[in-house]
């Protein structure tokens, strides 16, 4: 998705608007892939010099359990802001990491998209709050139900013994 930056880039107080959807579908990151097309809606704000980008992002993500290691698909939202400057504002030797710059009059958003949305995804995924995983004798997914193994807790006293009748 690029922008025209034209309109705001030199009048203070000057704002635009924009909407539209972005194909990540190739891409799967920390095992989330994308299910559907991002849609994007934001605004880029010129405030004393800077471009202020607030922008929020809607997809379906797929992604494995992390107990029981079914497929889940999941809507997920987040929101984000960035500041940008264009490439001759940038000051040698004082460069701020929090600042994003550009050449011209125009932005690609894509990248700044997708990596704001890899930052807010959860590094833990659940197929539900109570998942009960697998059974790590046998790898039946327990929320198929039991399993036949004994899971009596074992004396670690007789642990020599269990040596005997191997």
């Amino acid at each position: 998705m690029i922008l025209d930056l034209s309109t705001i880039v030199n009048i203070d107080g000057k704002k635009l608007d924009f909407d539209g959807q972005l194909d990540f579908s190739g891409i799967d990151e920390q095992g989330v892939s994308f299910v559907s097309p991002v849609s994007v809606c934001g605004r880029i704000s010129n405030i004393g010099g800077s471009l202020e980008l607030a922008a929020t992002a809607k997809m379906q993500l797929r992604f494995e359990c992390d107990r029981c290691l079914d497929s889940v698909d999941e809507e997920f939202e987040c929101s984000f802001e960035e500041v940008l400057k264009k490439e001759d504002e940038r000051v040698e030797g004082a460069e701020n990491p929090d600042v994003l710059y550009f050449k011209g009059n125009s932005i690609e958003l894509d990248e700044i998209i997708l990596n704001n949305i890899i930052v807010s995804i959860p590094l833990k995924h659940l197929c539900k709050t109570d998942c009960r995983g697998l059974c790590p004798n046998c790898g039946k997914n327990l929320n198929l139900g039991e399993c036949d193994c004994d899971t009596r807790p074992a004396d670690p006293r007789f642990d020599i013994l269990d040596k005997l009748f191997e």
